[in-house]
């Protein structure tokens, strides 16, 4: 019994250390699927589990490109943890000068599950090797290519400890969107990928490592602690393609960018190279590189060091933006970069903290640029002779030195010759035989380091002042302002025969011009200026003229425009018939009947203009027409010309004699408050001239004040009639009266007849008695007691 249960814990025991074993899966089959395909190496890799690192190797029948292309239908399963892929195991050639043996391409109508699509996909994995893979095809070609995906030869999500090739095993990834794109499979936890080698590839280079293929991004990472290249020759990357790398402690080192596995500038074929970084800790060394960006975006401590432009000119450049601590060369020559441009090689903005060190910068228009710094070293060359070199900068600054030894046309920091430090006063020098020499130099102070002394002439227009010859005569000039770094400046015709030295050029006429600006032996020299010669004339386009009138000074000449002549101050003169001057602007106003003559003095040269004629001419103002108006009561009244004309303003008077008016409006609507009936007089009047008057008559309705509250119809002579007045000026009012029984007693139209205490010719007899008066349609009734007395 004892023997029986110690064999099966035996076996048990056994069968678990079995299952622990590392496996080794033989891919012996291209197709997609079934026994010995690389789908099926993947599926058992997975089953045996990721205890320990298991390994597909391969062994494709036959030779030549279709017996060692792997072509795919639909997406691989993912690549699982503690995994080597190694396609260099095929037996047989390398494919071309790669280190690969075997292609992976999709098919045209390659279908894959969820939102990502790639040869080999792994997504929180940890500890796999890809070795010798040719992988080709996943691009915009295929059928189902949808561009919000990523199509990608290997693709990476929170994975750790990712080799991506090595020496003799290297991949070749070409033809696809992305090379290898590595990002994080959520946005809300905090993994990352970390630890990614990538080394001994070609990417967006064929199998030849010559030939440029299509290819978005050659490597997309998002990652911490990568390397991308390494130490040894063999380590290098060849990259055709941009490079975007994300996060903390990534390194770039010893690749290849836009130059072939010969060294061949690409850059007609295609090649062209975006490496940007963005984190912090980032490190780009000891790379050759043609055709290339460097960009390093919000990144806190940088070095870029050892880097090496091919020698052929191209436009490669450094551009910092917002970044801080960076280290751009060194003090040892083994971190010297070297740029051969023939743009700008490097560019700071809003960053801090950038070292400048040893560098060797050559045909470059300005070597460092800065835009927004702030803390930077001042330097400045005063003295640069065949036997000094010095100038003032901050005290206790370091300032590197250096010689341009090549035949460029603007002085570079080629040569490094030497450091020394700003004494306490603020001054520098060096001496000796300088007489060959092109010397410029920068300064680094608290890690900071400032641009380079290079002669630097502004190509801003602002910063050009021209004023163009006039008239045929040499009454041109040229001024350069904001030089730097600059002791002379000498000015050539197109010719190159030398005219004078000075910031400016003056006294010249048409013609080609451009100058040297020197700093000792170093030069700049600026863009051509060309000086046309203007045949000035006034422009009368839009001029307007008018007469005076009604024998006042208010004519006025306007709309003259003066000659496009950039830079020129312009002296209008205006003179009349005697000669005598009226006026020293463009436009003129009150102008009597006269003739008038301009002339423009400009730059040495005298514009005439004229004779421009003003007239006394007649003007006719139309008398406003406006209608009597009447108010029910007292209060105010609005006056309204008909059709008021948009010419000067309309005069409101209360006699026709009166001098000064009691209103004036522009649009002939005046506001008065009125008691009583008023006239008015009216006029418009234009710049001068009065137009004759119109008479407006107000009638103003009657109030209780103007109704007599009693009568005493006692045939005295005295209050004998009920007095309304005013009531003459309604010949429609209704006046109407009544006993307190409400009895009408008198009724009239107009009250041509006044009430007199009768009705019907009987006397009326003593009492209150009530009135109602309607003068007009729209006016209130007037009602009231009249008492009779007898």
């Amino acid at each position: 019994m004892w023997c029986r249960q110690f064999m099966l814990t035996l076996f048990l025991a056994l069968a678990c250390c079995l299952k622990a074993l590392p496996a080794v899966f033989v891919v012996s089959s291209n197709a997609d699927s079934g026994n010995g395909t690389l789908r099926d190496a993947l599926t058992q890799a997975a089953a045996n589990g990721s205890a320990t690192q298991d390994v597909i190797n391969f062994n494709l029948p036959g030779s030549g490109t279709q017996a060692l292309t792997i072509k795919l239908f639909t997406q691989l399963p993912e690549v699982t943890s503690n995994l080597i892929i190694d396609g260099s195991s095929q037996p047989g050639p390398k494919l071309g000068n790669s280190d690969a043996k075997v292609y992976i391409i999709p098919d045209v109508s390659y279908t894959f599950p969820g939102t990502k699509a790639a040869a080999l996909l792994m997504t929180e994995t940890s500890n796999v090797d890809i070795y010798g893979l040719c992988i080709k095809g996943y691009d915009s070609k295929l059928a189902n290519f949808n561009g919000n995906l990523l199509f990608t030869a290997i693709s990476a999500y929170d994975c750790v400890n990712v080799t991506i090739g090595s020496p003799g095993k290297g991949n070749v990834f070409a033809d696809n969107i992305y090379g290898i794109y590595g990002g994080t499979a959520s946005l809300t936890d905090s993994k990352n990928n970390t630890n990614f080698i990538i080394e001994s590839n070609f990417i967006g280079y064929d199998e030849s490592g010559t030939n440029v293929v299509e290819l978005g991004y050659a490597i997309d990472l998002t990652a911490d602690n990568s390397f991308i290249g390494g130490p040894d020759p063999l380590d290098r990357n060849y990259f055709a393609k941009n490079i975007t790398i994300t996060g903390s402690g990534n390194s770039l080192v010893n690749n290849s960018l836009s130059l072939d596995i010969h060294q061949h500038d690409m850059r007609e074929s295609g090649a062209s190279v975006l490496v940007k970084f963005n984190g912090s800790n980032a490190q780009v060394r000891n790379n050759d590189f043609c055709a290339t960006l460097f960009q390093f975006i919000s990144v806190s401590q940088f070095s870029f060091t050892g880097n090496r432009q091919s020698t052929i000119p191209g436009s490669c450049s450094l551009y910092i933006s917002n970044c801080s601590s960076g280290y751009i060369g060194g003090d040892n020559d083994a971190d010297m970069n070297y740029f051969n441009n023939d743009g700008g090689a490097i560019y700071s903005t809003e960053s801090s903290g950038i070292r400048v060190l040893k560098n060797s910068i050559a045909c470059n228009n300005k070597a460092y640029t800065i835009s927004n710094g702030f803390g930077l070293p001042d330097i400045n060359v005063l003295v640069n002779t065949s036997t000094e070199f010095s100038g003032t900068g901050s005290p206790g600054a370091k300032v590197y030195i250096y010689n341009d030894n090549t035949g460029c046309s603007i002085c570079n920091p080629v040569e490094f010759l030497g450091t020394l430090t700003i004494d306490p006063t603020g001054n520098w020098k060096i001496t000796g035989d300088f007489s060959n020499k092109k010397l410029v130099a920068n300064a680094l102070l608290n890690g900071y380091s400032s641009e380079y002394t290079q002669p630097v002439i502004s190509s801003e227009e602002a910063d050009h002042d021209i004023v163009q010859p006039s008239c045929n005569l040499n009454n041109g000039s040229i001024t350069l302002k904001n030089l730097k770094n600059i002791n002379q400046v000498s000015w050539y015709n197109n010719n190159d025969q030398f005219i004078k030295n000075g910031n400016s050029l003056d006294g010249v006429g048409p013609g080609v011009y451009y100058a040297k600006c020197f700093s000792g032996s170093c030069s700049a020299r600026s863009m051509n200026f060309t000086l046309t010669n203007f045949d000035l004339e006034i422009s009368d386009y839009n001029l307007s003229k008018k007469n005076a009138h009604c024998g006042l000074k208010n004519g006025s000449i306007k709309g003259l425009a003066v000659p496009n002549v950039p830079g020129a101050t312009f002296n209008p003169v205006w003179t009349n018939q005697d000669g005598t001057i009226v006026g020293n602007t463009m436009d003129l106003d009150n102008l009597g009947p006269g003739t008038y003559m301009l002339s423009l003095n400009v730059n040495q040269c005298k514009i005439p203009y004229g004779p421009v004629v003003i007239t006394d001419a007649p003007l006719v103002i139309p008398t406003p027409s406006i209608n009597n108006t009447r108010l029910c009561a007292p209060g105010e009244a609005s006056i309204v010309v008909k059709n008021p004309s948009a010419e000067g303003v309309y005069r409101l008077y209360d006699s026709e004699n009166t001098m000064s008016p009691l209103q004036e409006q522009a649009g002939g609507i005046f506001k008065v408050e009125l008691t009583k009936n008023t006239s008015f007089y009216i006029s418009q009047y234009i710049d001068g001239c009065e137009s004759d008057l119109t008479k407006i008559d107000i009638t103003v309705g009657l109030s209780t004040l103007n109704i007599a509250n009693a009568i005493t119809p006692n045939a005295d002579g005295v209050n004998d009639y009920w007095q309304i007045t005013g009531i003459e000026n309604y010949p429609k009012a209704a006046v109407s009266i009544f006993n307190r029984n409400g009895q009408l007693v008198f009724e009239s139209k107009g009250y041509a007849k006044p009430f007199n205490g009768t009705y019907n010719n009987q006397k009326l007899a003593s009492g209150v008695y009530y009135y109602i008066i309607s003068l007009i349609a729209g006016c209130a009734v007037l009602s009231g007691s009249l008492t009779l007395i007898r």
